[in-house]
């Protein structure tokens, strides 16, 4: 993955490897804090989600039990919602997103110390080859940063710094756009569709 160069690095004498290394763990830390929310975000949602499934499957049942009780495609098709249900809950407990998140920032905040002591104390660098075993044993700690991690730090940076060398590719704004859009409709799939669908197929 290409890093880009903050201009204006307090520590330009020490150095072309010592700058770019000190770069690499400042967007790091960005792209994992994007990732930490990322992670935060689908925690919340996945439970909002299985909440509203179960309400769903509770209401359809009562529906069905006190105005359509003859239906004969209502009962084993609200058992397979439910079944659906407890697998969903299974599955997400498996990706462990709170745990994982939790990681992260653990991960982001060992690079922000490291960061800002080789930053702010120009009078004793570390070796670059000190610095950067520092920061792969800091990466070691938990799971790499998603392409759309880094992708969202670079333009909330470009948003917000004009010291950046390089802007977002086309691409890259193209690529966050669409991730974002992409996640509404997903939603608006889960929340929406897919329980309207079982309703209207049981002839609710």
């Amino acid at each position: 993955m290409e890093l880009y160069t903050l201009k204006n690095t307090s520590g330009l004498f020490f150095g072309g490897h010592f700058v770019e290394l000190l770069d690499k763990i400042w967007w790091t830390k960005k792209s994992k804090i994007e990732a930490e929310k990322r992670l935060l975000a689908n925690a919340f949602q996945a439970q909002i989600l299985l909440l509203w499934y179960s309400f769903v499957s509770v209401a359809a049942s009562i529906h069905y039990l006190k105005f359509n009780a003859q239906s004969e495609y209502a009962g084993i098709s609200w058992v397979l919602f439910s079944i659906l249900i407890l697998c969903i809950s299974g599955f997400i407990n498996g990706l462990g997103y709170k745990e994982r998140a939790a990681l992260v920032k653990d991960s982001y905040e060992a690079l922000q110390k490291l960061h800002d002591q080789e930053k702010y104390n120009p009078s004793n660098p570390s070796n670059p080859f000190d610095l950067a075993n520092k920061y792969e044993k800091i990466l070691s700690i938990c799971e790499n940063h998603s392409n759309i991690d880094y992708y969202l730090a670079l333009c909330k940076a470009y948003l917000h710094k004009s010291e950046l060398d390089r802007k977002p590719t086309l691409y890259i704004w193209f690529f966050v756009i669409w991730y974002k859009i992409k996640r509404i409709l997903l939603l608006v799939i889960f929340y929406l569709i897919l329980p309207a669908l079982v309703f209207l197929y049981t002839g609710a």
